[in-house]
């Protein structure tokens, strides 16, 4: 006779350290690929839901921040409190694109911060692929930077802005500032789990980070101001990324493509540490 009841998956936890724990872990992640993904999107799917289902505005609130940010520095310049020298670009459409650059990059940070948050009740209490975490933390992402970008598709023609071929290419220096932002928030996400001074400096570090980026005024063409801006990486593929999508070249494209694939190698590499540093944080948390 046949047994009716499902036949469940066994897993061996073994106590492993060193250069063995990096090597478990990578062969762990890539066995758990399918239940990963497919718990990753239950998790999207869920938070999502949960964060706008009792909210008058609802999804509006993904909108609403960046263009209220854009509103304020356009009103500060039209009444002449602030000085926004955006060259031959509309201000309107530099300092909106600015916005939702930043937007793009801050949201990336802040919202790989919150995965441990979401997920504290149950990390003690359910064994799973931890690294759906990070691909559902990556998924919330897109969604709250993506959906403020789309702004930029009505604002362009409105201000004048012909379609060129160099706009293809903002979606390159888009994707980098998420890549960035979400591996910078998930390297710091073991430490802000166990500390709660390192999230809090990490928003203070963004307020900070918005006025040391070009993001409401244009990069200096030279001078010691340029070149202490370019030691800020966010600031190669944000000026990038506007200089395409007003139609102009961009002296920093090769830099922003170096950045993305840095980006991305380091996003891989703090997901490593993740799934390795995972049940010592939980011990901690639960301690």
């Amino acid at each position: 006779m046949n047994d009716p009841r499902p036949v469940l998956r066994e897993r061996v936890i073994t106590p492993h350290g060193g250069f063995d724990a990096f090597t478990d872990a990578i062969a762990a992640m890539i066995s758990d690929i399918p239940q990963s993904q497919a718990l990753a999107w239950r998790m999207f799917l869920r938070d999502t839901r949960a964060m706008y289902r009792q909210s008058l505005l609802g999804y509006f609130w993904i909108l609403l921040p960046p263009l209220a940010t854009a509103a304020i520095w356009i009103f500060l310049n039209n009444e002449q409190l602030v000085s926004i020298d955006t060259g031959n670009a509309p201000v309107p459409i530099f300092v909106l694109t600015g916005t939702v650059l930043w937007t793009a990059f801050n949201m990336s940070v802040v919202g790989m911060q919150a995965i441990m948050a979401e997920a504290r009740s149950v990390l003690s209490k359910v064994n799973f692929p931890h690294e759906a975490l990070v691909l559902s933390g990556i998924g919330k992402a897109l969604l709250n930077t993506m959906i403020p970008a789309l702004v930029l598709i009505p604002a362009l023609p409105a201000y004048g802005i012909a379609f060129s071929w160099s706009m293809l290419l903002f979606p390159l220096g888009f994707l980098t500032l998420v890549v960035f932002g979400c591996a910078l928030g998930l390297i710091l996400v073991p430490l802000s789990a166990l500390y709660m001074d390192i999230g809090r400096a990490v928003q203070l570090g963004l307020r900070f980070g918005f006025f040391a980026t070009p993001v409401i005024y244009a990069l200096p063409a030279s001078g010691s101001m340029h070149n202490l801006l370019l030691l800020n990486p966010i600031t190669a593929p944000l000026v990038s990324s506007r200089y395409w999508l007003i139609g102009s070249e961009s002296p920093f494209g090769v830099l922003t493509g170096i950045t993305l694939i840095l980006s991305f190698l380091a996003l891989v590499a703090a997901t490593v540490v993740f799934k390795v540093t995972m049940p010592h944080i939980i011990e901690r948390m639960n301690a």
